[in-house]
Order: structure tokens, then C-alpha cells, then sequence
């Protein structure tokens, strides 16, 4: 029994050194995102001092939706009030069988006769019911710009959002950007969760910025330049459900370039209900899982040419690692609670509390928001939620590889809507 039990204690200890290092890491990195931006922002100005005019491209806005009628026309209405005018909003609804088609049209009908609408700005289409994947397909071959834009429809995007886009673009050695995508308020347990994940989880995208390895451009607030992305690499993978994940992969595979952007900030409905998160979480984990395994070839790749070392040896193995991990970590959660509520020994609980401490205070000192006391303040009373999600995306983990056994798939994802509130 000791023998299982030092086992036990020394597989544990193996993935706590693993991700203690790779945060760490991360936490040294962070820092260095505001650097990088201010070095970017000078090169920008030395661009356009070279072409002696401003890069206005016109960018189109791909909005899919399916039964979306709560949220859509926030969604429509906050593109339609970006500081950015040289824009066209593509909406496609994938055959829904709610009233969005009426409420959309009506939106659109009323805009156009008050003349608060050009006809050349909301494109709006209703096809037959095929997925996400195939609703951004039709979009794209609707579109006219430069630049290509994908909101989802429950989604809403802060004023400035499109102009700091463009921004990124003005650099031709750009091929796709990823916002800033934060959970607007939602005041149960499972919208607060999702709120502090994407806070902590999009703040780290900034080290994965420094290290030139950012690889998922998550389908509520991404672009892509249409040139280099969709004429060259074609459209999204309509057999993966994470489309948005395989055409991330499939970028970087390919040697082009991305980037994170702070400053372009997409708020988004999170689910409202423990089985709305998982219904989520399934989805995300099984087209990780399929894209994965799609661009094996990328981990430890050699071909340094068109593959980032940092993403190849280190963020790709690194995210493998995390779901290793968390096929153990309840487990270890449940021993250690148990272990040092016999034994009266807290140090490890504490020193776990502790690090996340440390994230607190790293990202309320260094977000893009400015200093936050408010974060650090509610820190004792918030974390144990991360715990709480733990727990969630255990049962996704098993959920997700008994359908890949079963060659199971899944669809769009289905929560009760409540539409996108105000901003956090």
C-alpha cells in the first residue's frame, strides 16, 4: 500500500513541478506584452511614414448564428457603432428555428426606411441548417474585404475593437489577429467562474504574444487576412465542430503569423447553467482532441522555417501535458483534502492557494484594464471556483474520449440564452 502511495505522491508531484515551471514562466512573460506593443506601435509609424497614407482597408464582419434571436441584434448593433466605418456585416443565420430570421429582417427593414442604415453595410442571409463551420463557408464567399472579421452572434464588440484591429493588419507580415474576449456580467456561480477564466486565461495569451506561439483564435472575436488564410489555405474544416481551433492550427501550421490583441475587446455570453458549461466544454475538448491529432506532425516539429520553436517544444507538449494532468488532478485534489484534513498538515493546500495568489496579484497589477485592488480583495472568496471547474472539465475529459471510441461528434452548442448584458 505505501508503495502505491509514494507512486501516487510522485506522479503528482511531476505535473505540480511541470505547470508550477510553465506558469511561472508565463508569469515572467506577461510583462513583457506592453514592451512588445509599444516596439509594434513604433514600427507602425515608420510604416506609414514610408507609404504617406492611411491603411483603411474595408474589413467584413461574419456574424453565423442559429437560434440566436435574443443576442443577435445587440451583436449587429455593437459593429454598427465602431469608431471603423469602411465595414460590411455579413449575418448569416443557419437556418434557425427560432424568430431571428423575422426579428433580423425587421431590424434591417425599419434602419434602411429611417436611413440610420446604408443597404451596403448588413448583408443578411438565411440558408438551411448545416453548422457553424458551413454558415462562416457561405459567409466568406459573400464578403468583399480585406480583412475578415468572425463574431459570434453572442457576442458584442467594444467601440474601438475594429479600428485596433486594422491596426495589426497595417503590418503585411500579419495573417490573423485574436481579441480580447471577456465574459460580460452574469451573476451565478457559473457566469462568475467563466468570467475570472477568460480573465486569467486571455491574460496569459499575452506570454504566448512574447513568444510569437499564439495558436487559438477563438470564433467570438477573431480576423483573418483573406488573401493569405482563406484563398491560399481554403475555408473552415465543416467536419470539425471547433472550426475555428483546426483553422488556428492550420495557420500556424503552415508558417504564417498571428498575434493577440489586448486592445480589441469582444465581450461574450458565457453559459448560465453547470450543464450549458459542459455542453460547451464537450464541444471544445473533442475538436481540440480531432485537431490535435490532425497536426500531430507540429509537435516537436524541426521544421523551424515555418514552425515556432516556442509553440512546437513547449506551448503545444505543454497543453497534451494539462489534460495528462487532469485526468489525475480531482483525484490528487480529493487526497490531498482528505489528507490534510486527517493529518492537520495545510501546507500543500496552502501553498497551492498561494500561487493562485500570485496570479491574482500579477494580473491585477499588470491587465490591460489598469490595477485592479478589487480582484486581489475578492481572491479569498473566488478561488476555490477554479476548483469548481476542475471538476467540470473531468467529466468533458471522459466525456471527450468516450466519443472519440464511439466516433460520437457533436453539434452546436445549447444553453439557454439570456443575451450579452452590460460589460464587466
Amino acid at each position: 500500500m505505501n508503495e502505491y502511495f509514494n507512486l501516487f505522491k510522485n506522479i503528482a508531484f511531476f505535473f505540480a513541478t511541470a505547470m508550477l515551471v510553465k506558469y511561472y514562466l508565463f508569469l515572467l512573460l506577461t510583462p513583457l506584452y506592453p514592451m512588445r506593443e509599444s516596439m509594434r506601435r513604433i514600427r507602425l509609424k515608420k510604416l506609414r511614414k514610408i507609404h504617406g497614407r492611411a491603411y483603411l482597408p474595408l474589413v467584413s464582419v461574419i456574424v453565423p448564428a442559429w437560434n440566436e434571436r435574443v443576442g443577435i441584434l445587440k451583436t449587429i448593433k455593437s459593429i454598427l457603432r465602431n469608431s471603423y466605418k469602411n465595414i460590411e456585416i455579413i449575418v448569416v443565420n443557419d437556418g434557425s428555428t427560432d424568430d431571428s430570421d423575422a426579428v433580423v429582417k425587421e431590424f434591417i427593414r425599419k434602419n434602411l426606411e429611417n436611413r440610420h442604415l446604408d443597404s451596403t453595410k448588413v448583408k443578411y442571409f438565411y440558408k438551411e441548417n448545416g453548422g457553424k463551420g458551413e454558415a462562416l463557408n457561405f459567409g466568406i464567399g459573400k464578403v468583399s474585404g480585406e480583412i475578415i472579421v468572425t463574431v459570434d452572434a453572442d457576442s458584442a464588440l467594444e467601440r474601438r475593437a475594429i479600428a485596433n484591429l486594422v491596426e495589426y493588419f497595417e503590418d503585411d507580415k500579419i495573417d490573423a489577429v485574436v481579441g480580447n474576449v471577456r465574459v460580460a456580467k452574469n451573476h451565478s456561480m457559473v457566469g462568475y467562474t467563466q468570467r475570472l477564466e477568460y480573465l486569467f486565461g486571455f491574460y496569459f495569451k499575452r506570454a504566448h504574444s512574447v513568444l510569437g506561439a499564439e495558436y487559438i483564435f477563438g470564433g467570438a472575436c477573431a480576423a483573418f487576412r483573406k488573401a493569405t488564410v482563406f484563398d491560399r489555405l481554403g475555408l473552415f474544416d465543416t467536419s470539425n465542430k471547433t472550426e475555428d481551433i483546426e483553422m488556428s492550427m492550420r495557420i500556424r501550421f503552415n508558417g504564417l503569423r498571428s498575434a493577440y490583441a489586448e486592445n480589441v475587446i469582444c465581450y461574450t455570453e458565457g453559459a448560465s447553467t453547470v450543464v450549458g458549461l459542459i455542453s460547451q466544454r464537450l464541444r471544445w475538448k473533442k475538436g481540440r482532441m480531432d485537431t490535435f491529432l490532425k497536426y500531430r506532425r507540429m509537435f516537436f516539429s524541426t521544421d523551424w522555417r515555418n514552425h515556432n520553436i516556442f509553440l512546437a517544444w513547449f506551448i503545444l507538449p505543454f497543453s497534451i501535458l494539462a489534460e495528462i494532468q487532469l485526468f489525475f488532478e480531482p483525484i490528487s485534489i480529493t487526497f490531498l483534502a482528505s489528507y490534510s484534513f486527517i493529518s492537520g498538515d495545510y501546507l500543500s493546500i496552502t501553498l497551492g492557494a498561494l500561487f493562485v495568489f500570485v496570479i491574482y496579484l500579477v494580473n491585477a497589477f499588470f491587465a490591460h484594464d489598469g490595477v485592479s485592488l478589487r480582484r486581489i480583495l475578492l481572491f479569498p472568496f473566488t478561488w476555490p471556483l477554479f476548483y469548481f471547474l476542475v471538476w467540470v472539465e473531468y467529466l468533458v475529459l471522459l466525456k471527450s474520449f468516450k466519443m472519440v471510441l464511439r466516433g460520437d461528434d457533436v453539434e452546436w452548442q445549447k444553453w439557454k440564452r439570456t443575451g450579452v448584458t452590460d460589460t464587466i
